[in-house]
């Protein structure tokens, strides 16, 4: 077994001072009241149970040590397994009901680099599809009242796995596909024969009153903390720096209910906060929504490979709603707020709120709904994207600050954009196949045509501002199912109107 410390560099801000206290929830739907996970007032200290601290390039390994105290913490009614500051070498860590495996204030927590040491494999979902593989570094199964906290760090060495990923991101097909196969019979997976794919940081599978607070989650092999068919759980204060790692998404929840994700601080190689709910026949199948969700109050900076500060998809066949997102800074993103969906996932994403965000530098798109994510190609049941509120946002510095796309069969219905600012875009707004569309105190500046609209029906503009540099009107809108379009007190001469558009389309 192997050891390799990696200094990254870390460019979140944790100025701010976090709360001891958990702020009561104020959703704009029904959800249940979360508090922290309580446990028996005593500590079972790694230490008592063999654990040694890790010395010279041969460490000892501590698994067993620490398998011991939560064993013995598990027979006493649970409580608190200690891992104390210093250096300790693990392999993965599986958890038990009733347990906080606190990590100290100056502990680090290496993770082994020897992948016979992720056997055997566990139940889990991989990018939306069931499978046996690899252990996370932290596994909870179906547990009850169990934790992760502390403030010190888990670094699971993910750069091997990385390497090895490349030389074998191909050998697995199509994850789709794989869907149409009961879970016994799929070649997908360690278990199924294959050398396997890359394991989570940590997964919480149909586990219950959960908490992960305090914590740094180093250098994953890829998704860090992850929810599946879980409820009732608070993730806060946590950093996650997973920069460097392919598809290193901060928080992901899958098919999971009432959560609250506060206070944590993102530098990722993928999505920092990510709700998902299966993929395809499978997830339609189990059909578990993720619904009554609360993220606030968290910041995104440098996150990469074509992801966003808070995203939604594209595993969506389980469906997604009631969620709540608001206060938030994200810079350096590839993307700001995202939906991505597509033909085959079927379902439902509805009843949105986001509120009070703050961008800068974005690099691709700051809002972004695209439900033909692999393309135009696929076919199957079709997702329905709906009932999306979005308000109080500022956005300084991107290519593409508003872009909507719905699907020919089945378009985005009744998207709200309130109290919007844009300066220094490239473009302006693209919007392609949506109905019942408001703008409501909407200021966008940017190089090219302010706004430009192709099928939308029912679009309502109040109080919309649009400055450009282009010598034609902002406004711009084609497609032949366009119409009812309201544009308040822009004057008529600001809007252009394709061939296939009559000047019955503009409602006076």
């Amino acid at each position: 077994m192997t050891i390799c410390v990696w200094q990254t560099e870390v460019l979140l801000a944790q100025d701010k001072k976090v709360p001891v206290d958990i702020a009561p929830v104020d959703a704009p739907f029904e959800m249940a009241d979360l508090e922290r996970p309580s446990f028996p007032d005593t500590t079972f200290d790694i230490r008592d149970y063999g654990a040694r601290q890790m010395e010279g390039d041969d460490p000892f390994e501590n698994t067993a040590a620490i398998h011991r105290a939560i064993e013995a913490a598990r027979r006493a009614g649970g409580g608190k397994v200690l891992i104390p500051g210093g250096e300790w070498f693990t392999a993965p860590i599986h958890l038990e009901s009733n347990i906080n495996l606190h990590i100290a204030d100056n502990a680090v927590v290496y993770f082994s680099t020897d992948r016979e040491d992720y056997l055997p494999v566990v139940r889990q979902r991989h990018e939306g599809v069931e499978a046996y593989n690899y252990s996370p570094m932290i596994y909870a199964y179906k547990l009850e009242n169990v934790a992760v906290t502390g403030e010190g760090t888990l670094d699971a060495q993910g750069d091997h796995w990385w390497e090895w990923f490349e030389e074998h991101s191909n050998d697995f097909g199509d994850r789709t596909e794989v869907t149409k196969v009961p879970l016994s019979r799929r070649a997908y997976g360690k278990g199924a024969g294959l050398e396997g794919m890359r394991p989570n940081f940590m997964i919480f599978w149909k586990s219950e009153n959960i908490l992960v607070e305090g914590i740094t989650l180093k250098d994953s092999p890829m998704w860090n903390v992850h929810l599946v068919y879980s409820n009732k759980a608070i993730v806060r204060d946590v950093t996650v720096n997973s920069l460097r790692a392919p598809n290193g998404d901060g928080v992901v929840l899958d098919s999971a209910s009432d959560v609250l994700v506060e206070y944590n601080h993102f530098q990722t190689g993928d999505d920092a906060v990510v709700l998902k709910s299966g993929v395809n026949e499978e997830g339609l199948e189990i059909d578990i929504p993720t619904q009554n969700i609360v993220v606030r109050n968290f910041e995104a900076r440098n996150v990469r490979t074509g992801s966003g500060g808070i995203v939604f998809g594209s595993e969506t066949s389980g469906g997604i709603r009631d969620v709540y997102v608001h206060d938030a800074y994200f810079e350096g993103t590839d993307r700001g707020i995202r939906f991505k969906t597509e033909r085959g996932r079927g379902n439902v994403i509805e009843n949105i709120y986001i509120r009070d965000i703050d961008m800068k530098d974005i690099e691709s798109q700051a809002i972004n709904f695209n439900s033909y994510y692999s393309g135009p190609g696929l076919t199957g049941p079709t997702p329905l994207i709906r009932n999306i509120n979005i308000r109080n946002i500022t956005i300084d510095g991107v290519p593409e600050p508003i872009e909507l796309v719905g699907l020919p069969e089945k378009w985005l219905e009744n998207i709200t954009l309130e109290n919007v600012s844009v300066v220094n875009a490239d473009q302006g707004a693209r919007i392609t196949r949506v109905k019942n569309l408001t703008l409501k105190n909407v200021d966008i500046s940017s190089e090219a045509r302010a706004f430009v609209a192709n099928d939308v029906y029912e679009l309502t503009l109040r109080d919309v501002n649009l400055i450009d540099h282009t010598e034609g009107v902002p406004i711009f809108v084609e497609g032949m199912y366009s119409g009812a379009i309201s544009p308040g007190d822009i004057p008529v001469s600001q809007l252009e109107l394709g061939e296939d558009v009559s000047d019955s389309a503009i409602l006076e």
